[in-house]
């Protein structure tokens, strides 16, 4: 696969994620997230505000890869890693939030993440 076309799939999917998270920034809190002794005005209000701000920066990095696709395949492949190294931090820390019993992320996003890793990894290092 060639780092042009993972880089369009990257950015394409960031994006959407980003707007999901961003419309849907309160149904995330109020929705199952997090345990229901934690919800209340005032948490609702401060999870709100941060499920946009990370929507905001999944929009962000979704165009800073779709706008650098026109690059060498050099200078791509290393965007490529860094999107890799990004991902993995995100999920370590998203893990971290699994083992804890308070806050529930949503699985399929995990998995969605975890592909993308390894899609960003394989093909700065494998791809022509």
């Amino acid at each position: 696969m060639s780092p042009q076309l993972v880089l369009t799939i990257i950015g394409t999917v960031n994006v959407f994620m980003g707007i999901g998270i961003y419309i849907g920034a309160e149904s995330i809190v109020t929705g199952g997230g997090f345990s229901e002794h934690l919800i209340n005005p005032e948490s609702i209000k401060v999870g709100t505000y941060m499920h946009e701000a990370m929507g905001a920066t999944l929009i962000s990095l979704g165009f800073i890869a779709l706008l650098n696709r026109d690059m060498d395949n050099i200078v791509t492949k290393k965007l490529l890693f860094a999107y890799g190294v990004s991902y993995v931090i995100s999920l370590t820390s998203a893990l971290l939030h699994v083992l804890n019993p308070e806050v529930h992320p949503p699985i399929p996003a995990l998995f969605i993440m975890t592909a993308l890793a390894g899609l960003a990894f394989y093909t700065s290092k494998f791809s022509d």
